[in-house]
């Protein structure tokens, strides 16, 4: 169930509101910023048929002031950015060209691939923080291309996916087709991808003026499409986190690994008084872990900060502290029974005299790839 502090007035809406004289509602036009250290930075990508009011509603949204309307060239060929900072945010805006018949393959594979991109990204900053898919409820029309092509992919590739049904002015038999068209949406949904009714549908007007009767046609649907935005994030942010934290321990560690063969397999071993060598060797691959680990919770440490400030940002709670994946922090690599106490010397000597440098390098091998094995055995075990 959803928290009813979504609900509250967000970050989203702080430009604006649905009071008269206020924000976007009154066409205040967006002034840049300059774009400063620590700012939060939001991508948002607007999808569509050609003229299914992509623009509008992303002027609506955040109160933009980019060309739409009857006489104008469409959106270009290609993704289009549009960047603006305000109150501490940097938004990009990205609005993508109308989606024709036979421009669809190359129209899907361009944003296909650049939502995989950012969305599996382990830096917060380049997901797509919300994506908006819209239909005109004028026309009232939904190809099942668009949804078995375009929704449904973007959905199984974790992308959250707001469809907006735009032109919901009142008007004749206007709610039949929106009641109409959202059921649809929701049966294809369902049917497409598990989980996939769940995918907020949601009318809006991201224009005002008059109906060819007088009658006023009101803005409507910003505060529950930026809801569904935020809340969208916030799952997101709790799916995501946990799973980029345990890719940056494999990663980590893996190249832990790595590096402490290399110099197993090329450090130097005496001959004489070699377990001396071996200890020196694995000294300095115990260092190196224990320098991974620092580097590990550092990371953690930054994509807590990096989440909490988004889910702040949204008024939703901050992480629980158990988010992080818990693994065993092997300590050391054990090495030898190393010689101890007066007689080490003679020791030392006989080891150097029945075992070989080879010998070493592989025995020392094998105890660094079985603590890799472990930690990261240990990073799937649940936390008690």
């Amino acid at each position: 169930m959803r928290n009813n502090s979504w609900a509250r007035k967000a970050a989203w809406n702080r430009r604006g509101s649905a009071e008269p004289g206020r924000g976007t509602e009154a066409g205040i036009k967006t002034i840049p910023q300059p774009r400063r250290e620590g700012d939060l930075v939001r991508n948002i990508l607007a999808l569509g048929k050609t003229g299914a009011g992509k623009t509008s509603l992303l002027n609506y949204l955040y109160g933009l002031e980019l060309p739409v309307g009857a006489g104008l060239p469409k959106t270009g060929k290609g993704i289009h950015e549009t960047t603006f900072v305000r109150e501490g945010v940097i938004y990009h805006i990205f609005d993508s060209w109308g989606l024709e018949a036979d421009s669809l393959p190359e129209w899907r594979k361009e944003v296909l691939a650049l939502a995989g991109k950012r969305n599996t990204s382990p830096r917060m900053n380049e997901w797509f923080h919300a994506i908006y898919y819209c239909f005109s409820a004028n026309s009232a029309r939904i190809e099942d291309v668009e949804v078995d092509e375009v929704i449904a992919p973007l959905l199984k590739m974790g992308s959250k996916v707001i469809v907006v049904l735009t032109n919901a002015e009142d008007g004749f038999r206007k709610k039949e087709k929106i009641e109409g068209m959202q059921a649809y949406l929701k049966e294809k949904l369902a049917q497409a991808v598990p989980g996939g009714a769940e995918t907020p549908v949601i009318p809006a007007v991201s224009v005002a003026g008059q109906t060819l009767a007088g009658d006023p046609i009101t803005r409507s649907g910003r505060s529950e499409i930026l809801t569904a935005a935020s809340y969208s994030l916030a799952d997101d942010i709790r799916k995501r986190v946990p799973a980029i934290y345990r890719a940056n321990v494999r990663r980590k560690i893996g190249a832990w690994k790595e590096r402490s063969l290399i110099l197993v397999r090329t450090g130097k071993i005496d001959f004489w008084l070699n377990n001396n060598s071996a200890r020196k060797l694995i000294d300095l691959v115990n260092y190196d872990l224990l320098n991974t680990f620092s580097a590990i919770d550092a990371d953690g440490d930054r994509l807590e900060a990096e989440a909490d400030a988004y889910l702040a940002a949204g008024h939703a709670p901050a992480l629980d502290k158990r988010w992080r994946p818990d693994f065993r922090k092997v300590s050391f690599v054990g090495g030898y029974e190393y010689s101890k106490g007066t007689v080490s010397t003679a020791v030392d000597l006989v080891a150097g005299l029945l075992r070989s440098g080879q010998c070493i390098r592989e025995n020392l091998s094998r105890r660094v790839e079985r603590t890799a094995r472990v930690i990261l055995e240990s990073l799937g075990k649940s936390r008690n």
